[in-house]
């Protein structure tokens, strides 16, 4: 799976999160180390659609990325994150460690009460980091713009041909075009971003 699947899977799926883990993504925990890395890691893996490093976590909140910077960091991430679930290391080589986040929306539970089996209890709404910092790739929105705009087209060609503005033979080849076009697009929008579409709404 490449960086960018592997991200935008990331964008589409919820990550359940115990109420103690859950606390870094609240606004009343802003000014902690924790909260600042979860967003420092979301802006930055936009901005380079892909996973960050240690010194770019550092440089990013603290202004520095030099070793000592890069060690408070990462006892952060070791202590807190990476063990609650919210972030993940991805190691490509020895000398190669990145970090990324393993989900953009997240679901507050309880615990699970293994004696009893019981399952979560979700508590509140999902939480979701701002879609401006979803790494969804450019594709997406220039396919979607183009689904809207062959959608606007086809009705005002139905529009026209209604008040007799286009003769038959001219609707019928312009309605089968610009269908097959979006048909295209709705199916590739389908496949490789299932779902995200819906998740993204209307704000774009």
């Amino acid at each position: 799976m490449s960086s960018e699947e592997d991200l935008l899977k990331r964008v589409s799926q919820v990550r359940n999160l115990k109420e103690n883990c859950f606390k870094y993504l609240e606004e009343e925990s802003k000014e902690l180390l924790t909260h600042k890395i979860i967003f420092a890691i979301a802006e930055i893996t936009y901005e380079k659609r892909g996973p960050v490093k240690l010194a770019e976590i550092a440089q990013k909140i603290l202004g520095e990325g030099d070793k000592k910077k890069q060690d408070l960091v990462r006892l952060t991430l070791d202590k807190s994150l990476l063990k609650c679930g919210l972030v993940e290391k991805l190691r490509y080589s020895a000398n190669d460690v990145r970090y990324a986040l393993t989900a953009y929306r997240f679901q507050k539970v309880k615990g699970i009460d293994s004696f009893r089996g019981e399952s979560e209890e979700l508590i509140g709404k999902v939480f979701e980091l701002p879609k401006s910092t979803w790494p969804i790739p450019d594709e997406f929105f220039i396919l979607v713009a183009k689904k809207f705009g062959y959608g606007e087209a086809l009705k005002k060609i139905n529009t026209d041909f209604d008040k007799e503005e286009i003769p038959r033979g001219k609707y019928e080849d312009l309605i089968r075009t610009y269908t097959e076009d979006l048909n295209q697009i709705t199916k590739k929008i389908t496949s490789q971003y299932g779902g995200v579409e819906e998740l993204v709404g209307s704000r774009f």
